[in-house]
This record gives C-alpha cells, structure tokens and sequence, in this order.
C-alpha cells in the first residue's frame, strides 16, 4: 500500500477504512486478487498500444547519452512483438543529429539489423563524448593560457606605469632643488642693486680741501643758486639732490653732503 500514490491509494485506504465498520474487503487477504483490483481499476486499458505511441515519440536529446535513450527504448520494446526491421528503423528515427550523420554517410551503408545498429550507435556515442572531453580539456588550457597572458601583460603595464611614476618622481626634486637653490639664502650674497640716484659731479667745483672754490661759492651767493646743486630754483636747505644722496645708504655720498653743507655755513678762504 505505501507503494501507491494519489488516486490508487485512496482507493484502497477507502477499503481499509471500512474495516472499522466491520466490513472486510476480500483483497486485503487474497495477493491475487488485490493485483486484480488494481489492474482493473487503475491499468492502462490497452498497454500494448500505449507503448507503441510512446515508442514512436521516443527521440534522444541532443545532449544525452545513448545510455540513457537504449534504456527508455528497451522499456517499450519488451511490451511489443515488432520486428527486427520495424526496430531497427524505429532506433535510427529516435537518433540525433550528430548519430545519424556519420551512419548515413558511412561506406557500407546503414544496419539493417537491430543488433548491429544498437552496436553501431554505441560506438559513435563513444567516439563523439571522447572528443567533445578532448575540445573540452584544450578550451581550458586556452583559457588558462590567455587568462596566464593577460595576467603577465597587465603586471608588465604595471611595470611601466611604476617605473615611469618614478621617474617623474625623481624628476620633480631635481626642478624643486634648483627652484629652492635661488630661494635659500647664499654665505656670499650677491650685492644689492644701488639705488638710481642723481650724482652730482664736484671734481670741478670743489678745492683741495673739500670745499667750494671761492669762484664757485661767490658765483652762487650772486646768482642766488643752491650752494649744493647749483639750480636756481630753490636753496641748499630744500635741494632735493641733497636730500636724496643724503636718504641713501652709501657713506661716500653722506659724507659729501656733510662736507657741501659745512662748506655753505663757513665763510670762504682768501
């Protein structure tokens, strides 16, 4: 009973049921006549028949095995009383493509006995699965090769892309050490730019001694001109030459200043 499912084993736990009921069913103490029951209620009413259809529409599929088709094909043809010919035929229709091109195209043609068909496919069935391992192996190592190609590519770009970072790393201090050499301070410095100031040249104007030549400090005293410059428009106390050489830092030119000015304020030599 626990070998039935769905319909069947309803049908009979029905019949167990009414046991309760004190109504026995005769199958349940007779073999013979439960494996009548079933067969009356719930066989196929034309076995014969329906492995006959089933049969007809068996095809292998393309990615099984012939194992697996001979064993379905075997199921239906024990049921039938079909000749070696019909069953010969009947093999061949239910083949796949890459069985039947090699017999269709064989030298001495197809079996035309079942047995040697059934020996033929198997055969086949064995060259084709060895050779779909073989394409299968050299797929792999092919990826393996290309994936091993790849992998060094990319470490060698890798590479190059390291070594030229680097270089330009070892590039750049060497523009910033020789941008930073004008910037840092030298032990010698160079010397800075003088001021462009008005000189005035006295080599003609002034004694020995540092002072005016008494033509030249008479000459300015009537012309009312600056004892300092000798421009007319303005005196020694707001000479703007002086006060130039004067602001500078040169000790030359603030020397001669104080010189020029002590010699404006004492009377001249005879």
């Amino acid at each position: 009973m626990t070998y039935l499912t769905e319909v069947a084993q309803d049908w009979f736990e029905v019949g167990l049921n009414q046991e309760d009921q004190d109504i026995l069913q005769d199958w349940l103490s007779d073999w013979n006549l439960f494996v009548d029951k079933l067969c009356r209620h719930f066989d196929l009413s034309d076995p014969i028949g329906e492995a006959a259809n089933m049969l007809d529409n068996l095809c292998m599929k393309p990615s099984d095995k012939i194992s697996t088709y001979n064993v379905d094909f075997m199921h239906y043809v024990f049921q039938l009383g079909w000749g070696n010919s019909v069953l010969c035929h009947r093999y061949y229709q239910g083949l796949p493509n890459w069985i039947q091109d090699p017999i269709s195209t064989r030298e001495q043609g197809k079996p035309i006995s079942f047995q040697d068909m059934y020996v033929l496919v198997i055969t086949i069935n064995h060259c084709y699965w060895e050779r779909e391992r073989e394409c299968h192996y050299a797929r792999q190592a092919e990826k393996k090769a290309l994936k091993s190609h790849s992998w060094k590519q990319g470490k060698a770009s890798t590479s190059s892309s390291a070594m030229a970072s680097q270089n330009k790393t070892n590039t750049l201090p060497v523009a910033l050490s020789t941008k930073n050499t004008f910037s840092k301070p030298s032990l010698f410095p160079a010397p800075k730019k003088q001021l462009n100031t008005l000189q005035v040249d006295l080599s003609s104007k002034l004694a020995s001694n540092g002072k005016l030549t008494s033509d030249e400090h008479k000459k300015r005293l009537e012309n009312d001109l600056c004892l300092y410059c000798g421009a007319g428009d303005y005196k020694l106390d707001s000479c703007p030459k002086k006060q130039t050489i004067v602001s500078s830092k040169g000790h030359g030119a603030l020397a001669t200043a104080d010189i020029l000015v002590a010699a404006s304020k004492k009377p001249l030599e005879k």
